[in-house]
């Protein structure tokens, strides 16, 4: 794409826009991390600390791809300068991947210092893309100063010993993450995201979450010596992951983006974004608990912490999903009745399905695995079925056949 087309702010919003094959280059780099990720969540016995600790990394991952994918929606070029720029997010993408496992402790330094070198890269292209594209400095100039700000105390943190080192990480991303909601209140909505753009780089995003949350499973469990409930548990725990993919993916849209360009909605819109964080978080997380399950005694009830992880990871997912409903039903409101009513409905099956993993968490302590993942799979498959029902693309294939 050229710099004009840059210079035009997308004035083809309208049409459909798919990713480039760099993009998808670049996320499967950051799919390494989140494996890296996931290994460190995965022990034995998985504590509170484990788990706020593998929280807190995920946050500067998943900013770090989110800010390459915010610029490639508005200004992407597909030159050389881009081009080579990219690449070299990629390279320090990847050193992040090598430091993240021990990333609060002995590669803290490295963690740091390969997440400021993918800020910093970002801050270059939106220098550039100000200096080549005059309209856009308002901006790019907000941003770079912003960002790099940020930057500067992530490189600082490397010279400073922890624990101050992670608060100065956790000031940095608080900053870092209303920056985005602080500078739209003052620029024009003109500068949204991409709408059809946006949606697919976020559930490219997610199917790659979820493909890496099956590999580690199927690795980690291949040498297993199967029992019947085992070989169960394992489909059923598989069927969760199809059911979670074929609830996002029937919900998921750029009618957000679109409300916001059009009619100045923020707040929905950025909900509808950072909702993924904990979506992402919740499929990692059940990602793990899979592996649990499967290699848990069948005739024991689960511990009380793969039973949250598990349970709670789903409920996780669910309220995202749920939300994600909601905001795109707001951003529908000239929309046709029946489609709200169908979203809106959706929504709150979703929520209730959110709520009855948390009474699974609470209350299945005598439960054995296989029955509890069991629960969880006919619950999920239940949403799928009300979505089948009502679903529009559904009943059309279905009267057509």
């Amino acid at each position: 794409m050229s710099v004009v087309a840059a210079a035009q702010f997308r004035s083809d919003e309208d049409k459909e826009r798919h990713s480039s094959w760099l993009e998808n280059f670049y996320d499967l780099i950051v799919a390494i991390v989140v494996a890296q990720l996931a290994v460190s969540l995965n022990q034995k016995i998985i504590s509170n600390v484990d788990y706020v600790s593998f929280v807190f990394l995920f946050v500067p991952v998943w900013w770090s791809w989110l800010g390459v994918t915010f610029y490639n929606t508005r200004f992407e070029t597909d030159d050389l300068q881009h081009r080579l720029l990219t690449l070299l997010q990629m390279a320090a993408a990847a050193f992040l991947a090598i430091n993240v496992v021990g990333g609060l402790s002995n590669n803290s330094v490295g963690f740091a210092l390969s997440y400021a070198v993918i800020r910093t890269l970002l801050v270059f292209e939106y220098l550039l893309t100000g200096r080549r594209v005059k309209s856009a400095r308002p901006l790019t100039d907000l941003y770079s100063k912003g960002f790099m700000a940020t930057t500067i105390v992530w490189f600082l943190s490397a010279f400073v010993p922890p624990p101050f080192r992670f608060y100065l990480w956790l000031a940095s991303l608080a900053v870092d993450i209303a920056e985005p909601v602080l500078f739209t209140r003052k620029l024009s909505n003109r500068f949204a995201p991409h709408i059809y753009h946006l949606p697919e780089r976020l559930g490219a995003f997610t199917i790659i979450v979820l493909g890496v949350t099956i590999l580690a499973f199927v690795d980690n469990i291949a040498t297993h010596n199967w029992t019947l409930p085992s070989i169960l548990s394992a489909a059923l725990s598989l069927s969760v992951t199809f059911c979670i993919w074929w609830i996002y993916f029937d919900s998921i849209d750029g009618s957000a983006i679109r409300a916001f360009r059009k009619e100045k909605r923020v707040a929905g819109y950025f909900v509808w974004l950072y909702i993924h964080f904990p979506l992402l978080i919740g499929i990692v997380g059940f990602g793990v608990s899979m592996e649990h399950i499967v290699l848990s005694n069948p005739d024991l009830p689960l511990p009380a912490a793969d039973r949250w992880l598990m349970c709670g990871s789903i409920a996780l997912c669910l309220l995202s999903m749920a939300v994600i409903r909601i905001t795109s039903l707001r951003s529908r409101s000239g929309g046709p009745t029946r489609e709200n009513s169908r979203e809106r409905n959706q929504a709150i099956y979703t929520l209730i399905a959110a709520g009855l993993m948390l009474l699974f968490s609470a209350m299945a302590v005598n439960l054995l695995p296989l029955h509890l993942i069991l629960g969880i799979a006919v619950t999920l498959g239940l949403i799928v079925a009300l979505d089948i029902r009502v679903h529009p693309i559904h009943r059309v294939k279905a009267q057509s056949s």
